[in-house]
């Protein structure tokens, strides 16, 4: 299972992860209005969320 990495500090919870990944990996976090991982163990490593991120807050590191 892909470990994912979201440095807080640059997120900015524009919710670009939550929209690009296909396996439903993030969400938003509505008390603090930054990303969450919920769905970790359904992440493919297609690397879209890190590709995509505006901030680049994210991370994948693979097996």
């Amino acid at each position: 299972m892909p470990k994912i990495i979201v440095d807080d500090e640059k997120c900015t919870g524009c919710g670009t992860c939550v929209d690009v990944c296909p396996s439903g990996v993030f969400e938003l976090n509505d008390a603090t209005g930054k990303t969450s991982r919920v769905n970790e163990d359904e992440c493919i490593e297609c690397l879209a969320c890190a590709d995509q991120c505006p901030e680049g807050a994210i991370e994948v590191q693979g097996d």
